[in-house]
């Protein structure tokens, strides 16, 4: 079975925070979004949209932007005649947003869109913004397995709703210090919601239930 090795990070994380996974060429955008929301030990609580550049593709669940397409499509000649003659900059990257397709997360297979060095944008959470860069190393021909494996990675992951990653770097900032003012309010929230070190195993445990998930 054809399987694509994915590094997956946040974008400007420092340290970087990242983690390196095989998925079957089979899945749909919606079970990539399972896969990088378990690696991660998100709550899949938010809205996200994955934007694939090369190929003029938005998959989203956020129905504004499906909305706002749908109503392009069905009044494209004007919409187009209006921003062409405007010929401004802003028309123009309107235009070119319009222009894009929004497709829905379980509707479209990744396999068409990727391919030994690809790069896929990820936002999560419109609010904290967590950008994460999806780098596709290598296509595997062999892969045997029926769900997705963690192969390495580095750094425990953000929490839900913490203010992106200067919340973030400030959250790290009390937990690491034993003399920061705020160590031990910063340890109790963080082991209350879960936050800890790097952990593969656990993290492939989590890779195997979505076999399961998906079956029932």
């Amino acid at each position: 079975m054809k399987a694509f090795q994915i590094r997956i990070e946040f974008r400007d994380s420092e340290p970087v925070v990242w983690r390196r996974v095989l998925l079957s060429a089979r899945a749909s955008f919606s079970e990539l979004h399972a896969v990088i929301q378990t690696i991660f030990n998100f709550k899949d609580k938010h809205l996200y949209i994955f934007r694939l550049s090369d190929h003029r593709l938005k998959v989203t669940n956020d129905p504004e932007a499906h909305e706002v397409y749908q109503e392009y499509l069905e009044n494209q000649e004007a919409i187009e005649k209006t921003l062409l003659a405007l010929n401004t900059p802003f028309a123009t990257k309107q235009l070119e947003n319009f222009r894009t397709m929004v497709g829905e997360p379980d509707a479209f297979k990744i396999a068409p869109y990727l391919q030994e060095g690809s790069i896929v944008d990820y936002l999560y959470d419109f609010v904290d913004n967590w950008e994460i860069i999806l780098t596709v190393e290598r296509v595997v021909e062999d892969y045997i397995l029926d769900y997705p494996s963690l192969l390495a990675g580095e750094q425990g992951a953000p929490l839900e709703d913490m203010g992106g990653l200067a919340g973030f770097e400030e959250f790290l900032t009390a937990y690491n210090n034993p003399q920061h003012p705020d160590h031990d309010r910063a340890r109790k929230w963080g082991n209350q919601q879960g936050f800890t070190e790097y952990d593969g195993e656990s993290i492939q445990v989590r890779l195997r239930s979505l076999e399961k998930s998906a079956r029932d």
